[in-house]
C-alpha cells in the first residue's frame, strides 16, 4: 500500500509544481581580452562583438580594438603602438552611406589617445583611412559624432570635422583643453565643454559663436532638449546638473549631486544622469525639474537596452550592472543589479542587441549573454498545465475506485483523504490571493490614516516606506511608479543604501533580512493593514504607506 500512495503523491506533486525559474539571459562565453581596462561599451552588430581596451600604462602593454564572433572566437585585433593611456572614446559602428563629402562603406570608427582617428573595415580590421588631431598630453578621449556625412571629433583642445569618405579635414577649430568631453549637434551648430567648465558653441562652418563658464569641468556631450542644454558639471568633491538656455544665455542649477559624473542619457522630454552617489532623472516640459532620484555609484556610461529601460555599471568592488527603467514623466524604477561571474569595478555600459548583451569590466573580462529562446512563462504553462493536473487527479480517483472493487474500503478512504489534503494545500496560495482581494475590496485602506505629520509635504500623494528596526526607524518617501511591495521596498532600500535579502518559495517571494537583521521575521503593512500576499504578488497604489516591522 505504501508504494501506490507514494506514487500518487509524486504524480500530483509533479503536476502542480511550477518549472524552476531561470534567467532571461544566460552566459554564452567569457574571454579575457586584457591586459587593460574595458572602459567603453562593446558594440554588437548581430554577427560580431567589437570591444576596445585601455592599457594599464606600464611596460609593453598597449590599447587594442578586437572583433570576436558570437562564439567568442577572435576574428581580428588592432593594437595601437603609440598610444598608452585614456583610450576611452566610444567605438562607432556606421553603415554604408552617402553624403556631401561622398560615399563610404561600413566602418568601425576609433578615436585614439594619441590623437589618431581611424576608420577600420569591420570584417577584417584593415585600415580604410586615418586622420591626426592635436596631441597635448593626450588626444581623442570623448564621444565622436556622425553628422550628415561628416565625423565631428572632440579633440584635446577643440573640434575637428572630417569627411566620412576619406577622412579629409573639413574644418578645425581651437577651443580649450578638454578630456572625455564629447559633442552634440543642435539646429544652430555644435556644443561641447572643456576642463575649465566652459560651454562652447561652434557653427557648422567652424566659427566659434560664443562661450559660457559653468564653473567646473564638463566631461560629457551636453544633452540637447528643445531649447535647453543639460550639463553635468564636475567639481573636486561634488557636481551640479545645470540647465542652460542658449536663447538668453542664462543657466540654472537644478540639483547638486555627488562627484565623478557619468555620461548621461537623453529620453523624450528628459535625461538621466549619474555619479558616485545618485541616479538622477530630469524632466523638461515648460521647465526642467528633478523628477526622481535613486542611490547608485555610476561613473561611466549608461545605455538604453529596451524601451524605457537602461543599464549602468556599478563602479565598486562588488560591481554588477544596475537595471532601471524611466517612464514618460521621468520616474525611475529599479529592477536590481544584473550580476555576472566577474563583478567588480567597471565604467563600461553593456553592448546590447535584441538577443545579445556584452559586458566588460576593469579587469578586461568580456562576457556575452544570450536571451533565453523559451520565455519563463512558456515553461511554466507547459509544466504546470491544468490539463495535466486534471488527468492525474482523474487517475487518482480511478485508483480509489479500484481499491473499492478489491474490497479494501479503508485503503480507499485513506487515499481519498490524502488526495483531498494535497489538493487543499495546492489551492491555498490561490485562495489566499482571492481572500486578500476580497478583503481589499471591503476595506478601502487610507494612507492618510497612517500619515506622520512630521513627514515633509513633498511626500504627500507618493509612496512612503518605513522600516522599523529595534533601535531605529528609517523612513523613505517621495517614491513613485512602483507596482508591488517588492519593487517599492527595493527602491526604498536602494535610496537609503540598505541591503535586502529576498528568498523565493513555491508560495512566492518574501523578505527575510534588512541590513542583515532577521530577528523573528519581518512582516509588512499597507496603510495599516497587515499584508497576506507574497511581496511580489501584493500590488500597491500610487499613494501608499508601506511599513516593515519585526514580527
Amino acid at each position: 500500500m505504501k508504494r501506490p500512495l507514494l506514487l500518487l503523491v509524486l504524480l500530483i506533486g509533479l503536476a502542480s509544481t511550477p518549472a524552476a525559474a531561470s534567467s532571461d539571459w544566460t552566459l554564452a562565453w567569457q574571454e579575457d581580452v586584457g591586459p587593460g581596462y574595458i572602459t567603453t561599451a562593446p558594440v554588437i552588430d548581430g554577427t560580431n562583438v567589437f570591444v576596445r581596451t585601455s592599457g594599464f600604462w606600464t611596460g609593453e602593454e598597449r590599447p587594442r580594438v578586437l572583433a570576436l564572433d558570437n562564439d567568442g572566437q577572435m576574428i581580428w585585433e588592432r593594437t595601437h603602438p603609440s598610444t598608452t593611456q585614456h583610450d576611452m572614446s566610444p567605438l562607432l559602428l556606421v553603415s554604408a552611406g552617402e553624403g556631401p563629402c561622398g560615399a563610404w562603406p561600413p566602418m568601425l570608427l576609433v578615436g585614439w589617445a594619441n590623437g589618431d582617428v581611424e576608420a577600420l573595415n569591420p570584417d577584417d580590421g584593415s585600415l580604410l583611412w586615418y586622420a591626426n588631431t592635436t596631441l597635448r598630453g593626450w588626444g581623442v578621449t570623448g564621444a565622436m559624432l556622425v553628422d550628415d556625412g561628416h565625423l565631428v571629433v572632440p579633440t584635446r583642445d577643440g573640434l575637428i570635422r572630417l569627411c566620412m569618405e576619406d577622412g579629409a579635414i573639413d574644418f578645425e577649430v581651437v577651443l580649450d583643453l578638454a578630456w572625455r568631453n564629447g559633442v552634440v549637434r543642435t539646429d544652430d551648430g555644435y556644443w561641447s565643454g572643456d576642463e575649465q567648465g566652459t560651454l562652447w558653441h561652434t557653427s557648422f562652418n567652424g566659427t566659434v559663436q560664443g562661450s559660457w563658464s559653468l564653473n567646473g569641468s564638463i566631461r560629457h556631450p551636453p544633452v540637447s532638449l528643445g531649447e535647453v542644454l543639460l550639463v553635468h558639471v564636475q567639481r573636486p568633491t561634488d557636481s551640479s546638473i545645470i540647465a542652460f538656455n542658449p536663447t538668453n544665455s542664462s543657466w540654472e542649477e537644478l540639483i547638486r549631486s555627488g562627484p565623478s559624473p557619468a555620461l548621461p542619457l537623453s529620453w523624450g522630454q528628459g535625461a538621466v544622469f549619474a555619479d558616485s552617489h545618485h541616479i538622477t532623472s530630469i524632466h523638461c516640459s515648460t521647465a526642467c525639474t528633478v523628477a526622481d532620484q535613486a542611490n547608485g555609484t555610476v561613473n561611466g556610461e549608461l545605455l538604453w537596452v529596451a524601451d524605457g529601460r537602461f543599464m549602468a555599471p556599478v563602479n565598486s568592488p562588488d560591481g554588477g550592472w544596475l537595471d532601471f527603467s524611466v517612464n514618460e514623466t521621468g520616474f525611475l524604477k529599479t529592477y536590481g543589479v544584473f550580476s555576472t561571474p566577474h563583478d567588480g569595478y567597471g565604467t563600461a555600459a553593456p553592448g546590447s542587441s535584441q538577443a545579445l548583451r556584452a559586458f566588460g569590466n576593469d579587469a578586461g573580462i568580456l562576457m556575452l549573454y544570450e536571451r533565453s529562446e523559451t520565455p519563463i512563462e512558456t515553461l511554466s504553462e507547459t509544466t504546470n498545465s491544468p490539463a495535466w493536473g486534471a488527468f492525474l487527479v482523474a487517475g487518482a480517483l480511478f485508483f480509489v475506485a479500484w481499491l473499492s472493487t478489491q474490497q479494501r474500503p479503508r485503503a480507499a478512504w485513506r487515499t481519498l483523504a490524502l488526495l483531498g489534503l494535497i489538493l487543499a494545500v495546492l489551492m491555498l496560495p490561490d485562495f489566499a490571493q482571492e481572500w486578500n482581494k476580497t478583503l481589499s475590496g471591503e476595506q478601502e485602506s487610507d494612507p492618510e490614516a497612517t500619515w506622520n505629520p512630521s513627514w515633509p509635504d513633498e511626500w504627500l500623494g507618493t509612496q512612503v516606506v518605513v522600516f522599523e528596526f529595534e533601535d531605529q526607524t528609517v523612513e523613505v518617501g517621495g517614491l513613485v511608479g512602483h507596482d508591488d511591495v517588492l519593487a517599492l521596498t527595493q527602491a526604498a532600500a536602494l535610496e537609503d543604501g540598505m541591503s535586502v535579502t529576498v528568498e523565493t518559495t513555491d508560495l512566492g517571494a518574501y523578505i527575510s533580512e534588512f541590513n542583515g537583521v532577521a530577528g523573528s521575521g519581518w512582516e509588512y503593512f499597507l496603510n495599516g493593514e497587515r499584508g497576506v500576499l507574497s511581496v511580489d504578488s501584493a500590488s500597491v497604489d500610487s499613494s501608499v504607506v508601506l511599513v516593515w516591522r519585526l514580527a
